[in-house]
C-alpha cells in the first residue's frame, strides 16, 4: 500500500474541509434511492403499480449504479473530479424530485434510471477524489465518505416517514421535493469549494490524449486482480441485500414475524456502527487480515440466521450486517489506496459492476428457488454459497499489491 495511506500527521494537518465535503457527498450516495421504497404504497397508487412494479422501482436505481459504472469511468477520464461530483449530485437530486411529478408510469422508471446512473458517476468518482482531495489521509478520507453514505443510508430510509412525510403534509412528491433541497446545497459546496490540488485533479483525469483514453477507462477483464476484488465486493454486499430482501418472509414462516421491526432496525443500524469502526482504524485498509476476519464473520453470521432460531438467529443476522459492512468499507477504501490515476477509477467501475450486479443475481436466484422448492430459508442459500467461495480470493498476502 503506497505511503500515503497511513498518515502520521497531526490532526491539525487535516484537510478538515475536504474531509466534510467527502462525508456530505457520501451521504447524498444513497438518501434518493432508500427514500422510494418507504413510499412504496404511495408511489405505487399513484401511477398504479403493482407488487413487480414496485420491486422494480426499488432495484433499478441499484441496478443502474451497477451498470454505470464502466461509462462513469469514461466521463470521468474527460472532466475534473469536481465537475464529475458536482454534476453527478445535482442531476441526482433534479432525477429524483422529477419522479413525483411525471405524469407516466414509463417516465417514473426513467427518471428512476438516470437518478442510479447519476449516482454511479460520482460513486465511481469518489475513490480518485479520496487520494487527489486528502493525498495525505487517503484511507481516513475513504472511511469519511462511507460513513456519511452509511449514515445517509439510514436518513433515506429511517426519515422519510416520521420527518418528511409529515413536513410535506403527506404529500410524497413534496417530500422527494425536500429530500432534493440539502443534497442541491452540497453539489453547490462542491461546486464552489477552494480545492488544493484543482490543477492536480484536472490533469489527472484528462492528461491522457483522446485516442488512447477510452481503452485506459475500461476495466482489465484479463486481469485477475478485478476479479478477485469484485467476487469479495459482491460477497459483502449480497449479505446485506439477501437479508433485507427475505428477513421477513424467513420470520414469518418460523412464527417469529413480531421481532421483525425491531430486526430490520438493528441490522440497518449495523453499517453505521462499523463504519465508525473503520474512521478509528482507517489503517486497515489495504491489509488481508482484517479484511479476512470479517469475510469469515458475514459466513458465519449468515450461516446462524440462516440454520438457528430465535435470538441466536436474530443475533447471528446482525453480527453478519456488522461483519459484512467492515468487508465493504475496506474492499471499497480499496483502489484509492492501492493504484494511481485514472487506475483508480477503472478498478473501483470493474469491481462495482461485478459486485452490485453479482449480488442482484444471487438475491434473485435465492428467491426463485425458495418459490419453486417452497422452502423460505433456500432463498439464502445462493448467497452462503457464493460468499464461502469468495473466502478463496483473499489471498495469502499480508498486504494487497499496488495496482497498475
Amino acid at each position: 500500500m503506497p505511503e500515503q495511506t497511513s498518515s502520521p500527521t497531526s490532526s491539525a494537518a487535516k484537510p478538515i474541509l475536504m474531509l466534510v465535503a467527502l462525508w456530505l457527498v457520501g451521504w447524498t450516495l444513497r438518501v434518493p434511492i432508500l427514500a422510494a421504497p418507504p413510499l412504496a404504497v404511495e408511489i405505487g397508487s399513484s401511477y398504479g403499480l403493482g407488487e413487480a412494479g414496485i420491486g422494480a422501482l426499488t432495484m433499478l436505481p441499484v441496478m443502474a449504479v451497477a451498470l454505470g459504472a464502466i461509462p462513469a469511468a469514461w466521463i470521468i477520464s474527460r472532466y475534473s473530479l469536481r465537475r464529475v461530483i458536482a454534476g453527478g449530485v445535482l442531476v441526482m437530486a433534479l432525477a429524483s424530485v422529477a419522479r413525483g411529478y411525471v405524469p407516466t408510469a414509463s417516465l417514473l422508471f426513467a427518471c428512476s434510471l438516470i437518478m442510479g446512473l447519476a449516482v454511479s458517476l460520482f460513486q465511481t468518482a469518489l475513490p480518485s477524489a479520496t487520494r487527489v482531495w486528502t493525498p495525505k489521509h487517503i484511507a481516513l478520507g475513504s472511511a469519511v465518505y462511507l460513513n456519511g453514505m452509511m449514515l445517509g443510508e439510514m436518513s433515506g430510509a429511517g426519515l422519510t416517514l416520521p420527518v418528511m412525510m409529515p413536513l410535506a403534509g403527506g404529500d410524497w412528491s413534496l417530500a422527494l421535493l425536500l429530500w432534493s433541497i440539502p443534497v442541491m446545497l452540497i453539489a453547490a459546496l462542491v461546486a464552489f469549494m477552494p480545492i488544493a490540488n484543482e490543477v492536480e485533479e484536472t490533469t489527472q483525469a484528462t492528461s491522457k490524449p483522446s485516442q488512447s483514453a477510452p481503452p485506459s477507462t475500461l476495466p482489465r477483464w484479463n486481469d485477475m486482480h478485478v476479479w478477485q476484488y469484485g467476487l469479495l465486493l459482491a460477497s459483502s454486499v449480497v449479505a446485506f441485500y439477501v437479508i433485507n430482501a427475505y428477513c421477513a418472509s424467513v420470520l414469518t414462516s418460523r412464527g417469529e414475524e413480531y421481532a421483525l421491526e425491531e430486526l430490520i432496525f438493528a441490522f440497518n443500524a449495523m453499517p453505521l456502527l462499523a463504519s465508525f469502526v473503520l474512521l478509528a482504524a482507517p489503517n486497515w485498509v489495504g491489509l488481508r487480515t482484517p479484511l479476512a476476519i470479517a469475510a469469515v464473520f458475514a459466513v458465519l453470521g449468515l450461516v446462524g440466521f440462516i440454520f438457528a432460531a430465535g435470538w441466536l438467529s436474530w443475533a447471528s443476522a446482525l453480527v453478519c450486517g456488522f461483519a459484512a459492512t467492515i468487508e465493504l468499507i475496506l474492499l471499497l477504501s480499496l483502489p484509492p489506496a492501492i493504484a494511481k490515476g485514472i487506475a483508480v477509477t477503472r478498478l473501483s467501475a470493474g469491481m462495482s459492476l461485478l459486485g452490485f450486479s453479482l449480488a442482484f443475481a444471487c438475491t434473485l436466484i435465492g428467491g426463485y428457488l425458495a418459490d419453486w422448492f417452497v422452502w423460505t430459508e433456500l432463498a439464502l442459500m445462493p448467497a452462503l454459497v457464493f460468499m464461502l467461495a469468495a473466502l478463496f480470493m483473499l489471498g495469502s498476502k499480508t498486504r494487497y499489491p499496488e495496482y497498475q
